[in-house]
């Protein structure tokens, strides 16, 4: 199978630009009936079961009231354009490719590619991933990746609000996709401390999360040269946004596809307006200089 990644730190856009790719017709993107119903996908492709089980779950959506995600307007469906680390996670706390849950990652691909039926390749989202790029192209000499940055003050700010959101009440669909969260609902001692710090310690959960995207963005900096040029491309979250079409365009040349239904980018992108939260505002002093060289390299400024 040929992978293609999109890879970038939480909230910046990877969801997007997935579900903008899907649409192009060029790809077998991972649903979340490949992962909530991954012991029976063989099964149910060979018994015919396939569309009937993909409705089945669509309808226990709906049932439970969840038409978005909940962290945002994204509609769910089985057939929403999900990231492969939940699928990682249910084995182990780990929810980017290691040597451990490689051959279980690997199986996901082939039964997605088996099923699908043709040689499309398999595009695949895991902001987990994003510091982890060399090891894949290590295990899959033939990867190819898009990367998607988005301004810093932005992401931070917009995953302290997805897990404020996620803390506040349990998620019926992130625990559909989640052994682990499940399982932290589950455990007192564990999410009322959790719920204390994001709400009234945000401060703290803010030096945390820089800390995470500081770590992702010197492992791209440093690491990406490493690609060959052919192998990948970077773009920006906020030039997507401005011109879908034409950023569309580009990546699709630079992957060497041709489009099998032609879309209206533009039609397709909601950007996602996001206020940034005080706590992050207080801080943006020190989460620029902790990633100054990030912010110079897509032309950053301090104020957002």
């Amino acid at each position: 199978f040929q992978p293609v990644f999109i890879l970038g730190v939480h909230r910046s856009g990877t969801s997007i630009l997935y579900k903008m790719l899907t649409a192009t017709g060029c790809f077998n993107p991972v649903t979340a009936y490949h992962l909530i119903n991954y012991d029976e996908l063989l099964s149910n492709f060979h018994e015919q079961k396939e569309q009937q089980a993909k409705k089945q779950l669509t309808e226990s959506f709906l049932k439970n009231g969840l038409f978005d995600r909940g962290i945002d307007q994204l509609k769910i469906t089985a057939d929403f354009d999900e990231e492969y680390g939940f699928l990682l996670g249910t084995k182990t706390l780990q929810m980017r490719i290691t040597k451990k849950n490689l051959a279980r990652f690997t199986q996901l691909c082939k039964k997605i590619q088996f099923i699908a039926g043709n040689n499309k390749p398999i595009l695949l989202k895991n902001p987990y991933d994003f510091p982890n790029f060399l090891y894949l192209k290590e295990v899959f000499p033939n990867a190819r990746f898009v990367f998607i940055h988005r301004h810093p003050l932005k992401t931070i700010s917009s995953t302290l609000n997805a897990v404020r959101t996620i803390v506040k009440e349990k998620n019926p669909y992130t625990t559909r996709l989640s052994r682990i969260y499940d399982k932290c609902y589950s455990n007192p001692l564990l999410l009322q401390p959790l719920r204390f710090i994001v709400h009234l310690l945000a401060e703290c959960t803010v030096v945390i999360l820089t800390r995470i995207t500081k770590k992702a963005a010197e492992y791209y900096l440093k690491n990406i040269e490493k690609l060959a040029k052919d192998d990948y491309i970077s773009i920006t979250y906020e030039e997507f946004c401005s011109h879908p079409q034409e950023t569309l365009d580009v990546i699709m040349e630079t992957l060497s596809l041709t489009m099998t239904q032609k879309i209206d980018a533009a039609s397709l992108m909601n950007p996602r307006k996001v206020d940034v939260d005080s706590s992050v505002q207080k801080l943006r002093i020190y989460i620029y200089k902790s990633m100054k060289a990030y912010f110079d390299l897509f032309y950053y400024t301090m104020e957002g």
